[in-house]
């Protein structure tokens, strides 16, 4: 019975963390997306975004809570995650030779209209 007991208080504790991870993912998007707001509302960039939530964030982690700490530490790392996802898909996104014209995807070639 012990080892039955053992193995739930595991099982839970798993998914304790892997709930905290998926809040601070959401979280993070939440973030990203309202200073996104703000920031293009203000003529700001993409750094001016991620400088003020890390400056938030980063305020966070100097209180002596360490629980408060930790899921600030997960928070940060997760809208990191989304930054670099982010710019990541910018960047491809530009190189990506193709158009959407009439429904239709085609390639961008010199000389097609």
């Amino acid at each position: 019975m012990k080892n039955v007991i053992l193995s739930m208080l595991i099982k839970m504790s798993r998914m304790d963390a892997q709930m905290k991870e998926l809040t601070a993912q959401i979280e993070a998007q939440s973030l990203v997306v309202a200073a996104l707001t703000l920031t293009v509302g203000k003529g700001g960039g993409l750094d001016e975004m991620v400088a003020s939530i890390n400056k938030s964030i980063n305020s966070v982690l100097e209180t002596p809570d360490a629980a408060l700490q930790s899921d600030a530490e997960l928070l940060l790392v997760k809208f990191h995650e989304q930054v670099e996802l982010t710019r990541a898909v910018s960047k491809e996104s530009d190189e990506i030779p193709t158009v959407v014209t009439g429904g239709d995807l085609t390639t961008d070639q010199p000389g097609q209209s």
